[in-house]
């Protein structure tokens, strides 16, 4: 599971859409190159030229099919793609084919331990709730707000005692809170919380529990550091 946040203009990258089409085409398409993909696969379809304004994306990536290959994500942020409900969002393979087109999409992404058909199902907010996109042998549904709602508060909830009883947050830990910014494939059993210590004022502790296996990661880290 892989993620790129693109917070900067596609224009100042490619310095105009000949750059890239004058160049051959990668044979295999990964997180370091997507920006191409974006731009001839994306934009120059809708007739949108990068050189214009600045198109935002988050993507990520991750081996849904199970054939050690990276199929690749991106979620468009630009208005043209964005409506009251979520935004369009494109599944490639690494090849760059588009193999699905979402609309009405919106993070959190989360990626699956069950498979259907071939393929992890994954989990993508969308009408006000998650819902589970389930490969049904050709594709994953198109229109996320009418797939099934997917509940993790239960599972929520049972990650978040797991923390309140360790020795470090039951002995002057407070303010324990649940990180939503994660990126897109993040296991969806998996749940990233920071708390903050009495003791230890210099510092901003996170913990990972991860349901499936029962594992927990607990490391302090400077307050100031940056969440990844």
């Amino acid at each position: 599971m892989k993620q790129v946040i693109v917070l900067f203009s596609i224009a100042a990258l490619l310095q105009g859409c000949n750059e890239y089409t004058s160049e051959p085409r990668p044979q295999v398409f990964t997180l370091d190159n997507i920006d191409r993909l974006v731009v001839e696969d994306i934009l120059i379809p809708e007739k949108l030229d990068p050189r214009d304004k600045e198109y935002r994306y988050k993507s990520g990536s991750a081996d849904l099919n199970n054939d050690g290959r990276d199929e690749l994500l991106v979620l468009m942020q630009d208005p043209y793609f964005c409506g009251s409900g979520g935004c369009t969002a494109y599944l490639f393979d690494d090849s760059g084919a588009i193999l699905h087109r979402l609309t009405v999409t919106a993070v959190p992404i989360l990626l699956s331990n069950r498979v259907n058909e071939g393929w992890k199902d994954f989990y993508v907010w969308s009408n006000g709730a998650l819902r589970a996109l389930i490969h049904d042998g050709n594709s994953y549904p198109t229109n996320p707000s009418v797939a099934p709602v997917y509940d993790r508060q239960l599972e929520l909830s049972a990650a978040k005692q797991r923390v309140e009883v360790q020795q470090v947050f039951v002995q002057d830990g407070y303010d324990l809170k649940q990180v939503v910014d994660v990126p897109i494939f993040f296991p969806a059993h998996s749940y990233h919380f920071t708390f903050k210590h009495h003791g230890d004022t210099a510092h901003l502790y996170h913990a990972n529990v991860d349901m499936v296996t029962g594992e927990m990661h607990i490391e302090a880290k400077p307050s100031s550091q940056v969440i990844e």
